[in-house]
């Protein structure tokens, strides 16, 4: 396999390099496969060696030869069942040396893009999302700073317009936020933003903010080409809301896991290799078998297929997954040289989703697989996930670590649960209504899935409650995490009718293996949360057995 260091194009080179030299050695074992048994239709082995030189060819630079091949295949399609006729074995006879012929013309011109496969966001990095602040008053705007600054924005302060000017021409940040009102004029803000996007080497999303709410600022703030109006004091919940609308996040989004069933390796690690350099993450599996073992634990946002496999056909395998209730509704896309669309029609029958011809593009995989993933994670977050704060919900939070917890006591690796709780809520909704009080629920959640790792899962466990599950985490790592999420929610500031307050919770923090059965571990957090409760609140307390060496 190609070494983990290299880019994704240099694997893609390096694919297509060891199919070149692999090939010769293909199509000795064509020819060996036909000379074995060449007078039967019931050659098998022969007929699947030219199905994957006819599906894989193509992808790798030697799509005459991928045509050569599935004429063939078709061709060996069509005999009768019984002795092949002398005359019949002929034409074949032919094809095969012609597949030889073809090698030796060498691969096809003219496919450098499918190589150089552009890549996009890597899969191991989150982006610190940079934002420009165009604003004279230095307090608030330090201010604002700071409470961005929790959330994992970076943030730069500019104080008139030319400063800001000079930095956009050093670096163009992500999101620009200007007060209307600055020194130079009542409407320099926006004036100055006009110009900005003029000159700009891409568009860059604008957020006014303005202690002025007037129809004339508001007017001004469009014809600039803004995509919010905030008011002052800003609220920084609702400015989140509109980073996270203006940058595309979404609470606890990750890459798409895509698993990919293909007997032929070289080409199952080509469109692994094409999948991660659109941002997926992607296991691969060369046997129909392994898929129940491997299912529950890469939990695939979509298969990605063969059709026609030894021991196991694509259609069979995917009959197996829908007798699975936990698999009914997961993405099986087929992928096959399989022309004939009453055959294609079949395999949807059975339990698939998509079809796709081999080859194909690098584009196109990626647009299919994309499209269809997403959609499968969208209809799956409407099933699982809180409507308030898009983490996953109460039952779902137990499934999941009724699962994690398993693969905990199997890998024998600690698993932290946090039980978390928001001081004094009650008070909240309260004194400030209930409007107020979702603000607080949705900013902590965002808290959570901004500062929680990679690998982490939060829940909302009810009401004001919300659950952690931190897998390869001891009790004292976890401790640490959440006692500094502890202080950072702490210092948030909320405002109602231009007052601002502040809110602290509690968390109860319990560990597996020290207990090892689900419930008697929500159990143990949930009394560690109550003792964190009686201590004063704004505590982090570890259930004492889990601290135990």
């Amino acid at each position: 396999m190609p070494d983990e260091k290299m880019t994704k194009a240099e694997k893609l080179i390096a694919l297509r390099t060891r199919f070149r030299s692999e090939l010769p050695a293909r199509l000795d074992a064509i020819e060996l496969a036909w000379q074995k048994d060449k007078l039967t239709t019931q050659n098998e082995e022969f007929y699947r060696l030219v199905h994957s030189l006819a599906g894989s060819a193509g992808t790798f630079g030697y799509a005459k030869l991928g045509e050569q091949a599935h004429v063939l295949e078709l061709l060996l399609q069509e005999l009768k069942v019984g002795a092949t006729e002398h005359e019949q074995a002929e034409p074949i006879e032919q094809f095969v040396t012609n597949l030889r012929d073809i090698m030796l013309l060498g691969g096809d011109q003219g496919d450098k893009e499918e190589i150089f496969f552009h890549e996009e966001s890597p899969v191991a990095t989150k982006k610190q999302h940079l934002i420009y602040l165009l604003e004279d008053d230095i307090n608030f705007a330090e201010e604002l700073l700071n409470q961005l600054e929790y959330f994992d924005y970076r943030v730069e302060i500019f104080d008139n317009v030319q400063a800001l000017h000079d930095g956009i021409a050093s670096q163009q940040p992500d999101v620009l936020l200007a007060d209307i009102h600055l020194p130079e004029g009542a409407e320099a803000g926006s004036q100055a933003v006009s110009e900005l996007r003029k000159g700009a080497t891409s568009p860059i999303p604008v957020i006014f903010i303005s202690a002025l709410n007037s129809w004339q600022n508001r007017l001004n703030a469009v014809r600039a080409g803004s995509q919010a109006f905030l008011s002052k004091p800003v609220n920084i919940n609702a400015l989140l809301e509109q980073l996270d609308e203006i940058l595309g996040e979404s609470l606890q989004a990750s890459d798409f896991r895509i698993l990919i069933v293909d007997d032929s390796e070289l080409l199952a690690e080509h469109y692994a290799n094409v999948l991660e350099a659109a941002g997926m993450q992607t296991q691969i599996i060369n046997e129909p078998s392994k898929l129940l073992d491997v299912l529950p634990e890469f939990r695939p946002d979509l298969i990605l297929m063969d059709l026609y496999m030894p021991n196991c056909s694509g259609v069979e395998a995917a009959q197996v997954l829908r007798q699975h209730m936990t698999y009914i509704q997961l993405p099986i896309v087929f992928l096959s040289t399989e022309k004939a669309l009453e055959k294609q029609l079949d395999a949807l029958y059975v339990g698939g989703d998509d079809f796709l011809q081999k080859p194909i593009s690098n584009t196109h995989l990626v647009k299919a697989v994309k499209c269809r993933a997403q959609r499968f994670r969208e209809l799956t977050a409407l099933m699982t996930r809180d409507g308030l704060t898009g983490l996953l919900n109460h039952i779902n939070l137990k499934l999941t670590l009724e699962r994690e917890v398993s693969q905990a006591l199997r890998r024998s690796s600690s698993l932290s649960f946090v039980m978390i709780d928001i001081d004094n809520f009650k008070s909240v909704n309260d004194g400030y209504g209930h409007p107020t009080g979702d603000k607080v629920i949705k900013s902590l959640a965002r808290l959570l899935c901004q500062r929680l790792r990679k690998g982490d899962i939060a829940a909302r466990y009810g009401g004001e409650e919300f659950a952690l599950i931190l897998p390869d985490t001891e009790g004292q790592v976890a401790y640490d995490l959440i006692d500094a999420l502890r202080k950072q929610f702490g210092q948030l500031k909320y405002t109602y009718n231009n007052n601002e307050f502040n809110v602290t919770f509690s968390a109860g923090i319990a560990t597996c293996p020290a207990h090892a059965d689900m419930n008697e571990l929500i159990a143990a957090a949930d009394t560690a949360l109550y003792q964190a409760k009686q201590a004063g609140r704004s505590q982090v307390v570890v259930d004492k057995d889990s601290l135990k060496k």
